[in-house]
């Protein structure tokens, strides 16, 4: 899942919402279908009780609009929308607004690059120097030997959301992918899973490449080509750009000091083979029958029987972390396939996938054996609907849950909650050793480039790369700054500057970013 840092506390009006969850709630609306329905196939009462469960969620977790679709059986057995696309403006959500799927781009740049591989053009183990001689990691034997499969299945050694920033600032992607050999690994490689979009990025200039286009825009041809387009994902696109022009899309929006406010779609092109697919429940519910079907649509062969096979097979073994909910536990056989998480419930292979980027979140499930597809798009950041939905789903069909999942989502929720809370202020704190305009410079990162930090009032403001990506720097203690960036719930990070002989800032360290030196 894309950065979900935040630095909120938890408001009156979530306190009210958690009480709310713990009494009626939604534990209130899980439900069993009657013997009769199940025995006949019917889905009028299952998809009944999804609207009420949808509905009554959907104040629970103050969404404001939400987009979700079943498949079942090669069928679409429910395709609705709610709430509306923007807090504050009546125009509703349905099954064909548009959304930011953010990181539900993955499984798509996998599957493309599995054309590629039935085409022979590309291995999913052939080494990616093969077809990037300039490619390199830090380490030179993973830079030998590292192939698409090590970038799709988080196994490559890249730690997590580390380089992020290069996308953020605006750099072009030939740039990118020459500084990626300035990434410190966080283990050895294919010792351990990273949650990594760099490697996904990697992955999509890897498949321009093979597939003879460029760099720059070789990732979004080939999603268009072999996937959107015979799909007739018509509302669907590959960019931030890519705005409905009829006007129904969904605006982002995020929670700040607990009001809940439209925020724009976010700029996450550079490093879109992770995160820049826009889509709709309906369009998304294409994407799942072919999978469901074994890679045919409507009588078309999009991807082939042994290429889904694949990329549904498990890669790389990984501990759940706080983004994987019930019913995925400790023992459900967590692992990453290419573009996909995958677990077991009830014996079943799931397959699922999250998104969530500042203001909206995604999550599909597919599951193979019962051809089933789950599809929950909506426009609101750092809540659990989408987990809640699908689970209500899952239970429907593969069976109940060992625990109330409804109780357990929200109590993980509510940890959640504490740990994005700011710790406390530092006890004593001291002034700055120097005047602010000490601290004011140019700085260079060898992996991120330049930032210039001015003077901002009582602050310091940031600037990183080409386009100036902006942020601010609030003294916390003696040399010690607190950094966070302009997006909203991305948190802070100490950002603590040595001082030169000659009383002048020479260079500042953070924990995320590195160390950063004078220009």
């Amino acid at each position: 899942m894309t950065r979900t840092h935040s630095s909120r506390r938890l408001s009156r009006r979530d306190a009210v919402r958690m009480a709310v969850l713990g009494g009626a709630g939604l534990a209130a609306l899980r439900w069993q279908p009657s013997p009769a329905a199940r025995a006949q196939g019917d889905n009028t009462e299952f998809t009944a009780a999804l609207d009420s469960f949808i509905r009554g969620a959907l104040q629970t977790y103050g969404v404001p609009g939400a987009g979700v679709a079943v498949v079942s059986e090669g069928r679409t057995i429910f395709q609705r929308g709610y709430g509306v696309r923007r807090l504050g403006e009546a125009a509703p959500v349905d099954e064909n607004t548009v959304f930011q799927i953010a990181s539900n781009t993955k499984p798509f740049t996998a599957a493309a690059l599995g054309t590629l591989v039935e085409e022979g053009k590309l291995g999913w183990d052939t080494p990616i120097v093969n077809y990037l001689p300039e490619f390199a990691l830090a380490d030179p034997y993973p830079t030998r030997w590292v192939t698409p499969r090590d970038m799709l299945t988080m196994r490559s050694g890249l730690p997590a959301f580390t380089g992020d920033l290069l996308g953020d600032a605006g750099y072009s992607r030939p740039h990118v992918l020459h500084q990626v050999r300035y990434i410190e690994p966080g283990a050895s490689f294919r010792e351990r899973a990273y949650y990594s979009n760099m490697g996904f990025f990697i992955a999509g200039e890897v498949g321009a490449r093979a597939a003879g286009l460029s760099l720059e825009t070789g990732w979004e041809e080939l999603v268009r080509s072999r996937l959107l387009g015979p799909l007739d994902m018509t509302r669907s696109g590959v960019s931030v750009t890519d705005v409905p022009a009829d006007g129904n899309w969904a605006a982002n929006h995020v929670q700040v000091d607990g009001r809940t406010q439209p925020y724009p779609w976010v700029q996450g092109d550079v490093l879109g083979p992770a995160q820049s697919i826009v889509s709709s429940a309906a369009d998304m519910a294409r994407w799942m029958t072919m999978l469901l079907d074994r890679g045919t649509f409507e009588g078309r062969a999009v991807l082939k029987p042994a290429t889904v096979t694949e990329l549904f097979t498990p890669g790389m073994v990984a501990a759940p972390s706080f983004s994987e909910l019930p019913p995925i536990y400790d023992d459900s056989g967590f692992a990453y396939a290419l573009g996909w998480g995958t677990y077991y419930f009830n014996d079943y292979q799931v397959m699922e996938k999250g998104g969530a980027l500042d203001g909206v979140r995604s999550v599909v499930e597919v599951v193979p054996e019962k051809r089933l597809g789950i599809v929950v798009l909506d426009n609101l950041n750092l809540v659990p609907f989408p987990e809640a939905v699908r689970g209500f789903v899952l239970e429907r069909f593969l069976g109940p849950a060992p625990t109330d999942i409804q109780k357990e989502i929200r109590e993980r929720t509510a940890q959640l909650e504490g740990l994005l809370k700011p710790g406390p202020p530092p006890t004593n704190t001291l002034p700055p050793s120097i005047a602010l305009e000490g601290y004011a410079g140019s700085y260079e990162s060898e992996l991120y480039g330049r930032m210039v930090v001015t003077v901002a009032g009582d602050g310091l403001r940031i600037a990183v790369g080409p386009i100036e990506y902006g942020g601010a720097m609030a003294h916390s203690s003696r040399d010690t700054f607190l950094l966070t960036f302009v997006r909203p719930n991305e948190g802070s990070q100490p950002a603590t500057f040595t001082i030169g002989p000659s009383g002048q800032a020479i260079g500042f360290d953070t924990e995320t970013l590195g160390r950063w030196q004078r220009a």
